[in-house]
């Protein structure tokens, strides 16, 4: 897989990108991760990429001459699955589409900044609209890392255990049971004694109720899907 982020504050992605799981999955060759700073791509002469909104009003908005420069570049070097923007208003993030997107070969992640982007570039060239939650954000870039975090390690040979993620809360509109590690005892503090048991069946049981509990009563939501 590949992943080019368009962004104004390249310099924000260099450590999500640059340690643990997102670091080996580069390593390993399994992903792609390219940072493109679109003020490389302003014809301003101070390199600027913003301007005042038309009919007025508080905030700058990103000019659409250097994103659309650079988009329409990278998409004559290649084909992509997806343009995505990163923004309050997108489709909000859910564990489905995590999993669709790390089934495709490239995408493009568009961050947003200021009062964001020329509504033409949502467009004519957008072709998915993401958030994260419903809270502003300085800028898309973490945005873009906590996208690209989520579908990277989906990826096959990401993880040291592949069924790990198949497992994690949401994969079955659950969330995940609890977890305990050594010592069986801390404090006066047991693990249940069925994790104990060696009786697999019993606690794979055990945790298929324990998810649909902590779901019942911390996101109820989840099962009404």
């Amino acid at each position: 897989m590949r992943i080019d982020i368009l962004t104004v504050l390249p310099e924000l992605l260099n450590g999500p990108f640059s340690a643990s799981i997102l670091k080996r999955a580069q390593d390993k060759g399994l992903v792609e991760i390219h940072l493109h700073n679109i003020r490389d791509y302003s014809t301003d002469r101070h390199n600027n990429v913003d301007d005042y909104q038309y009919g007025g009003g508080a905030g700058m908005v990103m000019s659409i001459e250097p994103i659309v420069t650079l988009i329409e570049k990278l998409k004559t070097e290649r084909s992509y699955d997806e343009v995505i923007y990163l923004t309050p208003d997108g489709e909000m993030l859910e564990q489905k589409a995590c999993n669709e997107l790390s089934l495709k070969n490239n995408l493009m992640m568009l961050c947003g900044h200021y009062k964001g982007i020329d509504e033409r570039i949502r467009e004519h060239f957008i072709t998915k609209e993401v958030s994260i939650g419903s809270y502003v954000l300085s800028g898309g870039e973490l945005a873009a890392a906590v996208l690209s975090d989520a579908i990277i390690r989906l990826l096959p040979g990401v993880l040291n255990n592949e069924t790990s993620a198949l497992t994690d809360s949401f994969q079955d509109n659950l969330l995940s049971p609890p977890v305990y590690t050594r010592p069986p005892e801390f404090r006066g503090w047991k693990v249940p004694e069925v994790l104990l048991s060696g009786n697999f069946p019993k606690i794979e049981k055990w945790r298929e109720e324990q998810a649909l509990e902590r779901t019942k009563s911390r996101r109820p939501d989840l099962l009404d899907e």
